[in-house]
């Protein structure tokens, strides 16, 4: 009997102070007040290299449907005229591109106040999308491509850039 009132204290207690907290933000919990704080991302928080995984699946329809795994190397010029990304990827297993013999793939970026992210192809179609985080320390991507359903994270490789 003691647990059970000591337990329904408890949680009145944590109610309490949950409520206490919402009333003193104005209603909205201070999570919404944090996410607004990080607002003013531009194409110069990413600038340097940053190391990054991909998985996912491609779809059926391709020749090499299945699941796909990959790592690579990403850089951002900070200008968002240039990023490039050198990967390995394999895909059912077989890799069909490798980080070391590849040339890197080159294309513009942009980034929102709101810290969106488009990575864009040359011609300028969006190649996929992103959400950059820790100010500028990591980023979180999707591909865009038809045949995938792949995402991944970025890591900045040195943050004193």
């Amino acid at each position: 009997m003691k647990r059970i009132i000591v337990s329904i204290v408890l949680g009145g207690v944590v109610a309490c102070l949950i409520f206490a907290g919402l009333v003193s933000h104005g209603g909205r919990p201070s999570l919404v007040s944090k996410v607004h704080a990080q607002e003013g991302c531009s194409v110069a928080t990413l600038h340097g290299a940053y190391g990054f995984f991909r998985t996912g699946t491609v779809s059926a329809g391709t020749t090499s449907a299945g699941p796909l795994a990959a790592v690579g190397i990403a850089t951002f010029d900070g200008t968002g005229a240039v990023s490039t990304a050198r990967q390995t990827i394999r895909r059912i297993g077989v890799t069909t591109s490798d980080l070391f013999t590849i040339p890197a793939g080159v294309g513009p970026y942009q980034v929102d106040p709101d810290c969106g992210l488009r990575l864009l192809n040359p011609d300028g179609s969006v190649l996929g999308h992103g959400v950059v985080v820790s100010g500028g320390k990591e980023l979180f991507i999707l591909s865009l491509s038809d045949a995938n359903s792949v995402y991944g994270v970025m890591k900045k490789i040195n943050t004193e850039d």
